[in-house]
């Protein structure tokens, strides 16, 4: 690997020069470390596995990500674009849930290849290893673009994905915060040698779009600080002309990519997800103190967080070495070509007003999501103070110096976490080991030693900690053909379950061979291939939610079985029979306190206070955690997904249309008619043609007045179209190929001016 480089072996870029310098064998050798950069990482992401092989299929990764990737994959190979599944109820509106990312073709292609893996856990692994090196790869050419030799980007490209936050919560859980955190370096890096005229604008456009399109906030709040940082750049140093152009190509990702993000406003008005003002819970608020600690490798921070009062792993984590070497650097460099380098300073201080902000802020929550977004600045800063080397003067005094901050970080990994005492003494000494060895060998493998701290530091980190349990681990099956077996046949039609997580844990493991043998929620009982109405949304469906009063993630309280079998709003429909349930999973505990209340009451005692099972129902399976259901008359209507007429409409025939459209042909009067699936803004349906209204209906399912049919009989038909698409795509289209004409005429005048530039006469 090549990062044996002395202290300043490249000199530093100069306005407007290119920062790898101009020689071929230099740029090979940018090149050959870039790779290796890419391989250690892609390596080095496999190290957490060694404990803990579900590392990266982890909380909301387990849940949602995977799931809805192999779905949307499944979808794209049948040639089906899935913008709605109403078969997968709160969870079923793909195109609401922006981070499902369906307009951008590289997680499009990651979709085609999870659905082809059996393994969802492997699938996570590689996926994941993909958006580190990604990382990694952009944080080196960001460092170099800012004047950092090649040792140095690569000591901070290789540090920044295996920090705290990052690995322990993006990595392992939080897929779509890793996307989309991914793609910001690089974006950085081509609007930057863009706004100096060294590439054409297309690269930043594809890399702007590929970021954006991610769908995540917080990755598109990035491309903006971004864009604006660099603006910033080109305002001090008065390139107004760049400063026009970067507004253009600025303008043209935000238009292309607003479509992503329109099915989610759209949909707001049905949904729990609103603008929640600013306030402070402290949850998730780090404390600045933390910041001392990014190179204790393991102080676990103090403050709220799901469940308790301590991170389960070393969160403010960054590098190693940045704090001890601290006071052997050069930092009078950070004071060298301030304006030109302006963008750095304007992110570093965005973020960090975002880190140590209020734990709400509009539509951002938990600033401790913020921690590797105000870490990459610094990175970056520390890259370019490493490039001028160690000053050695009074070396002595530095060394203690050093020797304190490393005890310093020990004391407080030690008083946050005192039961880990030999793990804080072993990181302490390797940690001691390091900066000895990197002022040794500060001239020629002062860069290796850097990297392989990092290295170290990261096996002894995983195999103390293991995992995020501040989080849900889940552990959720991951082999589909095994989970779709189990539920084969079980489990048919329509399914609801009624459990309490918590009540099971009692009897038994949230495992494969444990609880997860007769339940399973979040979108995995989809992968499962069951049509369950238990979904994992990051939106939720308040009405939906309400009825069964069902969580984020599907579980539901023991009220939604009594719910199912009273009438709907006064309608002669039960909200079992509207739902068009054909199974119901219920936990035995709240069946057994139902059916003694039942016998109670048939012996003369009190009446029970909840609802007994339909006719039509009966008990189909009964284990030792659940008792499932089924019903044993066919449902009315057919295989569509009507599931009420009212009185004086006679349905001739019901079908479903594609994956989420409906056609029902009906007689006699009109009246009302509801459907089986949630009524999400962008349903559309017309009667012979006629626009009729869709209302959200009881539970917030679909409902229709229909009019009195023509003579020969009306259809009804119901389309679903993404609110925000029928603008949203044109404009995207429009935008991109004035993008792409933008990006040729830039070219055109590029070579014209080169060609001037030739032909004019030497001075």
């Amino acid at each position: 690997m090549t990062l044996t480089e002395n202290r300043v072996p490249v000199p530093e870029a100069a306005p407007g020069q290119d920062g790898e310098g101009k020689s071929t064998g230099e740029r090979r050798k940018g090149l050959l470390t870039g790779l290796s950069v890419a391989v250690l990482v892609a390596v080095l992401a496999q190290v957490p596995l060694i404990r803990n092989r579900i590392f990266y299929y982890w909380d909301d990764s387990a849940a949602a990500f995977l799931p809805d990737w192999h779905y949307i994959g499944e979808q794209l190979r049948a040639g089906i674009w899935p913008v709605m599944s109403p078969e997968m109820w709160m969870g079923g509106n793909i195109a609401g849930e922006s981070m499902m990312s369906l307009f951008n073709p590289v997680m499009l292609a990651n979709y085609l290849a999870v659905s082809a893996i059996p393994s969802l856990a492997l699938s996570a692994t590689l996926v994941k290893t993909e958006f580190l090196v990604l990382l990694a790869l952009g944080v080196y050419l960001l460092a170099r673009d800012f004047g950092a030799n090649r040792a140095a980007a690569a000591a901070v490209a290789v540090a920044l994905p295996f920090s705290g936050y990052t690995l322990y919560f993006d990595a392992s859980a939080w897929a779509g915060g890793l996307i989309c955190f991914a793609w910001l370096p690089i974006v950085w890096w081509s609007l930057r040698r863009f706004a100096r005229g060294q590439m054409n604008p297309i690269v930043p456009i594809v890399l702007g779009f590929l970021a954006m399109t991610v769908g995540n906030p917080y990755g598109a709040l990035g491309v903006m600080v971004i864009l604006a940082a660099v603006a910033v750049e080109l305002a001090l140093q008065k390139h107004w002309k760049r400063f026009g152009w970067l507004v253009v190509v600025g303008g043209i990702i935000g238009l292309s990519t607003l479509v992503v993000f329109l099915p989610l406003a759209g949909s707001s008005a049905v949904t729990w997800r609103t603008d929640q003002g600013v306030l402070n819970t402290g949850f998730l608020v780090p404390n600045l103190g933390d910041l001392f600690a990014m190179s204790a490798p393991t102080f676990q921070p103090q403050y709220r967080v799901f469940g308790s009062e301590i991170l389960s792993f070393p969160m403010a984590y960054l590098a190693w070495f940045i704090v001890p070497l601290a006071p052997w650097l050069r930092w009078s460099a950070l004071l060298e070509r301030v304006r030109e380098r302006s963008s750095l300073i304007v992110f570093a201080g965005v973020y960090l007003l975002f880190l140590f902000g209020p734990s709400t802020l509009w539509l951002f929550r938990w600033p401790a999501r913020l921690t590797e977004y105000a870490y990459l600045p610094i990175a970056i800063a520390i890259a370019i103070v490493l490039t001028k080397g160690l000053n050695t003067s009074r070396a002595k005094a530095k060394a203690i110096a050093s020797a304190i901050i490393v005890l310093v970080g020990a004391y407080l990994s030690w008083a946050s976490t005192p039961q880990h005492v030999r793990w804080h003494a072993l990181a302490t000494v390797v940690v001691l080991l390091l900066v000895a060895a990197a002022v040794k060998y500060r001239e020629r493998f002062f860069g290796t030693v850097l990297v392989l701290g990092t290295a170290v530091l990261l096996v002894l980190q995983t195999q103390l900690y293991t995992g995020n349990y501040n989080i849900t681990p889940w552990r959720f099956p991951h082999d589909v053909t095994a989970m779709r077996d189990n539920f084969d046949d079980r489990y048919q039609g329509n399914t609801l379950q009624v459990v309490d997580l918590g009540e099971l844990n009692q009897h038994a493991e949230l495992v494969p061979d444990g609880v997860w043998r007769d339940v399973m929620l979040t979108n995995a009982i989809h992968t499962a291939g069951v049509d369950a109405l238990n979904s994992y949304t990051g939106i939720g469906n308040v009405k939906f939610a309400a009825a069964l009063c069902m969580n984020y993630y599907g579980a539901t309280c023991p009220a939604a079985f009594d719910a199912l079998w009273r009438p709907v709003d006064g309608e002669r429909v039960l909200l079992a029979d509207a739902l068009r349930l054909r199974t119901v999973v219920v936990e035995n505990g709240i069946i057994e306190d139902r059916e003694a209340a039942v016998a109670q009451a048939r012996a003369g005692g009190p009446k029970p206070n909840q609802a007994e099972v339909a006719p039509g129902w009966s008990v189909a399976e009964r284990t030792k955690l659940v008792t499932v259901y089924k019903r044993d008359t066919p449902l009315p209507f057919g295989d569509g997904r009507l599931s009420f007429a009212g009185n004086g409409v006679r349905i001739k025939s019901d079908v479903k249309v594609g994956e989420n459209g409906m056609d029902t042909r009906y007689e006699g009067n009109g009246g009302k008619l509801i459907f089986a699936a949630l009524a999400w803004p962008g349903y559309s349906a017309t009667v012979d043609g006629k626009e009729v209204e869709v209302k959200q209906g009881p539970a917030g399912l679909i409902e229709l007045d229909v009019p009195a049919p023509a003579s020969g009989g009306s259809t009804v038909e119901l389309r679903f179209t993404p609110p925000g698409y029928g603008f949203g795509i044109p404009l995207m289209a429009g935008t991109l190929v004035l993008g792409v004409l933008f990006s040729i005429g830039w070219a055109v005048a590029g070579v014209r001016r080169r060609r001037r530039e030739a032909a004019a006469p030497a001075e």
